[in-house]
């Protein structure tokens, strides 16, 4: 074996770990919008005004609104972005001990 095969064999193993997470975090994220998604169409008011907040700001929400167009991919991704805080603060809030 070269010298310089464990070093990319190293490097891979690395890469293949970041892939790994970066798609346990999609899966996360996702797993997270729809319980969210739920949620709301569930009654629950947990997200409610967070999602009303981030639907208002959204010019594009209110064009789709006025010209009788679906609004559902704006409220998908204001839903993800909801997903992505509260994902971000159940990691952040991680305490091993």
């Amino acid at each position: 074996m070269k010298p310089y095969a464990n070093h990319y064999s190293q490097l891979d193993a690395a890469n293949q770990r970041e892939v790994d997470w970066q798609a346990g975090y999609e899966i996360a994220l996702d797993e997270v919008a729809t319980e969210i998604d739920n949620d709301l169409k569930q009654g629950d008011q947990t997200h409610y005004h967070e999602l009303t907040e981030l639907l208002c700001d959204n010019d594009n929400f209110w064009l789709a609104i006025g010209s009788g167009a679906s609004y559902e991919p704006y409220r998908q991704e204001a839903i993800k972005k909801i997903a992505e805080r509260e994902l971000n603060d159940r990691m952040n809030d991680y305490d091993p001990d």
